[in-house]
């Protein structure tokens, strides 16, 4: 569901989305901004922040994949309790991201100018 949630935002904003017709791609959609075509892994979550914190983490990396730049430009992750995306850029080695409103990745929230 998350792909398709961040395809409608995409879409909203005027940008095109395609989806690989098999499964086994490394990447969940990619995005055409106008000049560039964008490779996007789409993680979701619907954890909770823990006690006392008002950050969720999320871990990026399975065994089966290995999101290295070239394969995967930009990350999207659905955080439910937030109720949005944060879309950051892929550095290559990420294993995890705390994610919160209010920290350093809060940039990241719903922020869909790929840059």
């Amino acid at each position: 569901m998350g792909e398709y949630l961040f395809a409608t935002e995409c879409i909203k904003r005027n940008y095109q989305v395609s989806f690989p017709l098999l499964d086994s791609s490394v990447y969940d959609c990619i995005v055409d901004i106008g000049d560039q075509l964008i490779k996007v892994q789409v993680k979701s979550t619907n954890k909770t922040p823990m006690p006392k914190r008002n950050s969720v983490h999320c871990v990026l990396h399975n065994s089966k994949s290995n999101y290295t730049i070239d394969r995967i430009d930009y990350f999207a992750v659905w955080v439910e309790y937030f109720n949005g995306f944060f879309i950051f850029k892929n550095e290559g080695e990420m294993q995890s991201i705390r994610l919160s409103l209010t920290g350093k990745n809060s940039k990241f929230f719903n922020n869909f100018a790929f840059d």
